[in-house]
């Protein structure tokens, strides 16, 4: 602080200073003597002074203030630092300085981008934001980010701060940056009521809301809260995306009353069939449609329980009656080998069938039945036997070497052979060929 006896020194030499400049010319203290003068105050730091870039004046740090808060009032609320120290002359480093300062001790008056913007430019703004909404039903935080070269968060925050008192109008609840009046929100609402009403069958939504110039962001909101309040029967699958459908109940309980019919009649139902019928995915459609129904799932289709219980009453009936059946021939003609397959296995499965065999994956056959038919083989197999048996090389082979003469009894050896002469020899080899 201070001391009291500086303050008295302070008061003294403004005293005198107001007197040189009251009196006349000849008393006078010349510029240098008043430079002098302050830089000695300044030095003992008695005052505070900024000085102007050119040093020719001198600004005290609260005039610098209430300069910067009257150009700031001059031009409306906003004006860029860069400017003020042109106008003001002094560094810009003392502007930035006291501009904080004055953001500090004001909270309606901020530092945005090296601009100091005030409460009433923002108020203005918003009546100039609205009355471009009252005009155009709705404006976008981007288009005025442009318009007023300011950043799109501060923008949105000083807008929704406005709305429903300066702005007359209501924002997005999925884009903040969207703002509506209520007329374009119930002009909008009112037409996609109607478009949507007239649909029977599952839509694209994209496709409506191109062909008719919708906003995307309202149109997708005004869509999904007339859904939700009830107002449009249907139901929108996919999200807020380019493939998202619009299927009416009206489809459903017509898609629904179909399915239902064809499998109370039918006692199965085609994936194929199901997906033409609209249902994309049509296993989990079964499955939560038909919770308390015995379903078997195929590759291509289901199978109900009647269905199954025909097919089992066949095979039971085949075997215990000792014939065949043909599993296909009871099947409808969609199902493919893979299907009757799979569809047999599941029949066959922990089920005490008697003795049976399968054939060609869908031919159920009993071992009576195929006992039965060797039997008829019989007869047949002996026939050819025997006329292989004339026929075979091997077998006639066989029946000519039975047809030789008998070998006739070896005659007493003679003196010359038991010598082991040559007709000894001979009648060896002799033996040796009959043998």
């Amino acid at each position: 602080k201070m001391a009291a006896a500086d303050w008295d020194e302070v008061k003294r030499l403004a005293a005198d200073f107001q007197r040189a400049q009251l009196s006349s010319s000849a008393q006078r203290l010349s510029e240098r003597n008043l430079i002098e003068i302050v830089n000695v105050l300044v030095e003992s730091k008695l005052v505070e002074v900024v000085y102007t870039t050119d040093g020719r004046e001198y600004l005290t740090p609260q005039q610098v203030i209430k300069e910067i808060r009257d150009e700031l009032y001059l031009h409306g609320g906003r004006v860029n630092l860069v400017e003020l120290q042109q106008l003001i002359n002094i560094d810009l480093s003392h502007v930035e300085n006291k501009a904080a300062e004055v953001v500090r001790t004001d909270k309606d008056v901020e530092l945005v981008l090296g601009q100091l913007i005030d409460r009433t430019y923002l108020d203005s703004l918003a009546e100039e934001v609205n009355d471009l909404l009252q005009e155009n039903g709705q404006v976008t935080i981007g288009q005025m980010t442009k318009q007023y070269d300011l950043p799109s968060d501060f923008l949105m925050e000083a807008v929704l701060e406005r709305l429903g008192t300066l702005i007359q109008g209501q924002s997005d609840p999925y884009d903040k940056g969207v703002i509506f009046t209520d007329t374009f929100v119930k002009m909008h609402m009112a037409q996609i009521r109607g478009i949507f009403s007239a649909i029977t069958r599952p839509t694209p939504v994209g496709n409506i809301m191109n062909k008719y110039g919708f906003a995307e962001k309202l149109f997708y909101t005004v869509l999904e809260q007339l859904v939700s309040e009830g107002q449009l029967a249907g139901s929108i699958t996919g999200g807020r995306q380019d493939k998202a459908l619009y299927v009416p109940d009206i489809y459903n309980k017509t898609q629904m009353k179909w399915v239902d019919n064809f499998y109370s009649q039918n006692g199965y139902l085609e994936w194929d069939t199901l997906r033409r019928l609209g249902i994309s995915d049509p296993q989990p459609y079964v499955k939560k449609r038909f919770k308390s129904a015995s379903l078997v799932f195929l590759p291509s289709c289901c199978v109900g329980p009647a269905l199954l219980s025909q097919v089992e009453a066949s095979i039971e009936d085949a075997v215990t009656s000792a014939t065949w059946v043909d599993v296909q021939t009871l099947l409808p003609p969609s199902f493919n080998d893979s299907d009757c397959t799979q569809l047999l296995q599941q029949v066959l499965k922990g089920r005490g069938m008697g003795s049976h065999r399968v054939f060609q994956g869908s031919v159920v056959a009993s071992d009576k039945f195929i006992d039965t038919c060797r039997g008829y083989f019989d007869e047949l197999m002996k026939q050819k036997a025997e006329k292989d048996s004339k026929s075979s090389t091997m077998l006639l082979f066989v029946e000519e070497g039975s047809r030789k003469p008998p070998v006739v009894p070896d005659l007493p050896a003679s003196d010359d052979t038991a010598a082991g002469g040559k007709g000894g020899k001979k009648d060896e080899r002799r033996k040796k060929a009959a043998e």
